[in-house]
């Protein structure tokens, strides 16, 4: 989210580091330097000869047994966060789910991220209700898999009257994916009521209004997926950003509380859970922070790529945490850092955006 970001992307998330840390490679490399044949053995000798001699081969091979340690304990560690985000499962939920059959809504599905959802779902056979305030565009009209219906996600009532219509007209939803956000720039002194009111509304309160006319469908079944937009802001806050990573927190900490709640309180493990956490994404969202990017020529995504990780993972029919680009995932460890690594990481981010924003 800025160029403290940006300048510590190649060591933090960096290719370097998955080179280093994979196993297959690593592991590779250690036996033919200590179980495989001599003639393969000194090929790769002869092809490092230049970097490497004789006195340095046991210290090489002292390393690639640590890297390899490392990588085969990133890999597990991988394999186990699946798992725990899947209510401790190691297989999908593939067999139960037949897409030209499932039924799937998405908030703020006219534009941006959810217009590029509601066209991956509709390609697999997916009915797909679209809810948004917005008047459905063009893209999306005349197919018969694709029901909008417009609606002010902050009204409860309305949110309520759209699902009945919704399982009326194509059957009860086995997926939601709440989508729709908004935001703007100023500091929490020039933030007027009415606004804070509206952000929190839309970003985060949508999430339990949706969640409650939706979920109890798919706990009935015990299956369905429920998946959360919500943002690399929910790790980190900076200075003229704080009503939109406040949100974006909180509607982190909601997804946390479904997950529990679905395996603690409802019993219904298979019901998946994911959360999304995109950095920049070109939508009209970003309009305020135009400068910042094009002055740190920092990383932005295309909706459509958010829109295909998010579909993507759906199809998988696994829950999961997603930070696009994968190699930012780093980022959510943020808040276990020391303190003043955390402060100057958010300082950084906090004098980029208010230098740059535009006014």
């Amino acid at each position: 989210m800025s160029s403290v970001i940006k300048h510590a992307s190649p060591f933090l998330f960096g290719p370097v580091q998955q080179v280093a840390l994979n196993p297959i490679l690593t592991g590779t490399l250690l036996w033919a330097l200590t179980k495989g044949p001599p003639a393969i053995r000194e090929r790769l000798l002869h092809r490092f000869a230049s970097l490497i001699d004789d006195r340095r081969i046991p210290g090489l091979i002292k390393t690639l047994k640590w890297l390899f340690a490392l990588g085969l304990i990133a890999r597990v560690n991988r394999v186990l966060n699946t798992a725990a985000l899947n209510a401790w499962r190691l297989k999908s939920e593939k067999g139960r789910w037949d897409w030209k059959k499932e039924v799937a809504v998405v908030t703020g599905g006219c534009s941006g991220i959810g217009e590029a959802v509601v066209k991956g779902l509709m390609k697999k056979g997916v009915k797909v209700a679209v809810i948004d305030i917005q008047p459905l565009p063009d893209s999306l009209k005349n197919f018969a898999d694709i029901k909008f219906y417009q609606c002010d996600i902050t009204s409860a009532l309305a949110v309520q009257e759209a699902a009945d219509w919704i399982r009326s007209d194509i059957g009860a939803p086995s997926i939601l994916v709440n989508n729709a956000g908004i935001a703007s720039a100023h500091t929490i002194l020039d933030t007027s009521d009415e606004w804070l009111h509206k952000i929190f509304d839309v970003n985060l309160l949508s999430n339990f209004t949706t969640v409650k006319a939706f979920l109890p469908d798919m706990i009935a079944k015990n299956k369905g997926h429920i998946v959360t937009v919500a943002s690399t802001a929910s790790f980190v806050t900076a200075a003229g950003l704080v009503d939109y990573c406040s949100t974006k927190a909180g509607v982190f900490a909601f997804h946390e509380g479904l997950n529990q709640e679905l395996k603690h309180r409802y019993s219904a493990p298979a019901v998946l859970t994911t959360s999304v956490h995109p950095i920049w994404v070109r939508t009209p969202l970003i309009k305020y922070w135009e400068k910042l990017l094009e002055k740190t020529k920092s990383e932005v995504l295309t909706p459509q790529t958010v829109g295909d990780a998010i579909v993507n993972q759906i199809f998988s029919c696994q829950g999961g945490q997603l930070i696009i680009p994968g190699n930012r995932n780093k980022i959510s460890g943020l808040r276990g850092w020391t303190n003043w690594l955390q402060e100057l990481f958010r300082d950084g981010t906090s004098k980029a955006v208010d230098e740059n924003r535009v006014k």
